[in-house]
Formats: structure tokens, C-alpha cells, sequence
């Protein structure tokens, strides 16, 4: 049911980052900056970095595009990978096209396969291949034609052109109105055929109820099967996505919660064995200047990201830098995690430590653990448990930030306990 939906839906971001990453490798037809206004006439193949991306022209080989607005008018010999919010792509393609966005319209002709992953997507080109569309709002406007078998998540679908092959839809409401001239396999809460469809082959609806056929609408055999349709469990269809309860079991906000609890204090545990002296300093640093800690964490956290973004487009660019663009991309998320155990550290060791002198390791560890449980606790309870989180996450930013930066380096007592 949809086999390749979940796949376009969990690794068609990751496989475009790949495909960038080994484009920038292979050729030079690289094109990176904030806003550009392209021109092309390539032979190789071309990656494209940047804020807003405007192009035209003649591809060679492949196109691999990663922005936040991309409008393309190409003719590209080989395959098309684009990553962005926004996405308007015409022209003709040779190769297989793969889409990931929010908005997406798709109005060039393709002679191979597409697959798109988007919030809202739109279809007026044609498709020599097959056709495998996921997203929330889906149209084929009266334009489009796909001639291999087409594979549709949606919750809304509005489906006006013409379909050549097998056609299989699972959503919450689908309106036809449009030519099918193969087997029509519908899962939906509500299925209306309007009175300009056209289907050929068979027709097999499961639905709470029966679809409703406008007078003149063009209806081969017709199977319906009623079916108790649920908006959560059968959007979140198994072929297109999965729950933790698929493995067997399903933990409680506590269980999380312990796991990530316990997961903080054993990283405090090796940062403060691996380095004690910069644990102190990060401690003594949020004695200093606690509220100038919880600041600059905050806006440390706004810019982090950002910055990693650009790290990350700078390294591609340099091609020998691509292995370590990678490496950035894997460590924020330590990184991130990292400040939270120092949040715990510093709070801890203000609360429990009360000589304010650089605590020895058995003292680091149970003001600590202490205060990761307490934060633990509390994080459960709705709304107010995420903002302390938030507050002790910036507070372990910030006072780490500061330790980094400063000369001040306290010299830890190790006989303490």
C-alpha cells in the first residue's frame, strides 16, 4: 500500500544532502551565495547553495538545488534533487525528479519518475514515468498527466487530469474529477467523483461510506467496501508512516523522561572526569554573571543554528571540506545536550555548594544528579516544565559560552568531596 511513500517521506531529505555532497565532488558547475539569479549553460553536473534561486537555461548532467526559494526554468539532461520551502521547477527533465519542500509545483515535463514530499503540492506538468506524491493538500490540475502508475498520501486530494495506469490514493478527502484509465484503488474518509471523471478501469473504494457519483461522472466496475476510517490512525497509515507502538511498545512521558535524565548525568559524569577544570570554569562562570549567563544562552540558541547553516553551506564549497560539514551537522545536536547537563551542573553547584570554591568529583557529581532529578520532575508538568527546561538549557549555554571565552581558569580543589 504506497510502498514508496515512506521512503520519499523518511530519506529523500538525507539522500539530497548526499547527492550535494558527492555533486560538489565531482564537478565544479557549483553555484553558492544568498540570492542568484542563474543563467546555466552546463555540460557537467550542478550544485546550487543558497537563500533564493532563480534559473534558467541547459543542464548537462544532474541538478542538485538547496534553498529556501527555488524557481527554475531548466532543461536538464540528467536527474533533479531539490531541497526548499518553496519550490516552482518547469522546463524538461530526462532524468528521475525528487522534491522536498512545503510548497511545491511541479509544471515542467518529465521523462522519468517523480518523487515529491510537501505540505502543499501541485502537478501541471506531465510525468513519462511513475508518479509517488505525498503531502497535506495535493492538486493535478486539468494539465497533468502521468503515464506510469501513480502513488498519492494526501488529506486533501483534488485530482483533474489524466492517470494512465494503476492508481493507488490513500487520504481523508479525495475529489475526482478528471480521466483514470486504470484500476482505481481508494482508502478515504470521503471519495467524490464529479460529473467530468472518467474511469476506465476498476474502481475499489473503502470508505465509511459510498462515494458520491455526480450524474454524468464515467464510473467502470465499482467495488465499495465500507470501512471504519479514523483520521489519526489511518493518516498515519503504516506504509507511509510509523508509531513506537509498531515495535511493541509504547513508553510513558516518565520512562522518556528517566532514560533522559539518567543519559544527562552520565555525560556529567564524563565531561567532569575528562575535564575538571573545565567543568569548574563553567560552574564559576555562572556564579559570576548568572543572569548574563541565561541571556546569552538565549541568544546563543537563536544564532547557533544559523551559524551551523553557514558553516555547513561554506565547508560544502570547498569540497575537502565536506567530511567536516557532516561532522557539524552531528554535533549540534551533542552540542545542544551538552548544555543541558551544564545547566544541571551550574545550578547544582550553586545550590549545594555553598564555599563557592571549585568542587571536587564527588561533590560535582551529587549536586548534579540532585539537580537533574529535581529538573526531571518538574519538566512533566505541562507548559511550566518546559520553560524551566528552556531556562536551565540557556543558563548551561550561556555560562559554558562565557567559560570558553574567559580568562578566568579555577583551579579545582580535588580533595573536596
Amino acid at each position: 500500500m504506497i510502498k514508496s511513500l515512506k521512503r520519499h517521506l523518511h530519506s529523500l531529505l538525507v539522500a539530497g544532502f548526499l547527492c550535494g555532497a558527492a555533486s560538489g565532488a565531482a564537478h565544479a558547475g557549483q553555484y553558492i551565495g544568498g540570492d542568484l539569479n542563474l543563467s546555466l549553460d552546463e555540460n557537467d553536473d550542478v550544485l546550487v547553495l543558497a537563500a533564493d534561486v532563480v534559473g534558467e537555461g541547459r543542464i548537462g548532467g544532474d541538478l542538485t538545488v538547496f534553498a529556501a526559494d527555488v524557481r527554475m526554468n531548466v532543461t536538464v539532461d540528467g536527474e533533479v534533487q531539490i531541497v526548499a520551502a518553496d519550490i516552482e521547477l518547469d522546463g524538461t527533465i530526462q532524468g528521475e525528479v525528487g522534491l522536498a519542500g512545503a510548497d511545491i509545483r511541479v509544471g515542467a515535463d518529465l521523462f522519468d519518475d517523480l518523487e515529491a514530499a510537501g505540505a502543499d503540492l501541485t502537478l501541471n506538468g506531465t510525468v513519462a514515468g511513475n508518479a509517488s506524491l505525498a503531502g497535506s493538500t495535493i492538486i493535478l490540475t486539468p494539465d497533468a498527466v502521468v503515464s506510469g502508475e501513480t502513488e498519492i498520501g494526501a488529506r486533501e486530494l483534488y485530482m483533474e487530469g489524466r492517470l494512465v495506469q494503476a492508481v493507488e490514493i490513500h487520504a481523508r478527502d479525495v475529489v475526482i474529477s478528471g480521466t483514470i484509465e486504470g484500476p482505481l484503488d481508494i482508502r478515504a474518509r470521503d471519495v467524490v467523483f464529479e460529473s467530468s471523471a472518467v474511469i476506465t478501469g476498476p474502481v475499489t473504494v473503502r470508505s465509511p461510506k459510498p462515494p458520491q457519483v455526480a450524474e454524468g461522472a464515467q464510473i467502470g466496475e465499482l467495488d465499495y467496501q465500507e470501512y471504519d476510517f479514523d483520521d489519526e490512525s489511518d493518516f498515519n497509515h503504516p506504509d507511509v508512516n510509523f508509531s513506537i507502538e509498531d515495535f511493541g511498545f509504547a513508553p510513558s512521558p516518565w520512562a522518556i523522561g528517566g532514560v533522559f535524565t539518567a543519559s544527562a548525568f552520565l555525560l556529567g559524569l564524563l565531561v567532569s572526569l575528562a575535564s575538571p577544570k573545565g567543568v569548574a570554569g563553567v560552574a564559576s562562570a555562572f556564579r559570576r554573571k548568572p543572569w548574563v549567563s541565561g541571556l546569552l544562552g538565549l541568544v546563543v540558541l537563536a544564532v547557533l543554528p544559523i551559524l551551523t547553516i553557514t558553516l555547513f553551506v561554506l565547508l560544502l564549497a570547498t569540497v575537502i571540506g565536506i567530511p567536516l560539514a557532516f561532522l557539524l551537522i552531528f554535533a549540534l545536536p551533542i552540542v545542544l545536550f551538552l548544555s543541558y547537563v551544564f545547566g544541571g551542573v551550574v545550578i547544582g553547584d550553586l545550590v549545594m555548594n555553598r564555599t563557592g570554591e571549585p568542587a571536587g568529583f564527588g561533590l560535582r557529581a551529587g549536586s548534579m544528579l540532585v539537580a537533574l532529578l529535581v529538573i526531571g520532575l518538574i519538566s512533566v508538568i505541562p507548559f511550566i516544565g518546559w520553560l524551566i527546561s528552556m531556562i536551565v538549557f540557556c543558563i548551561g549555554l550561556g555560562a559554558w559560552t562565557i567559560a570558553l571565552f574567559s580568562r578566568t581558569k579555577p583551579t579545582p580543589n580535588m580533595d573536596a568531596v
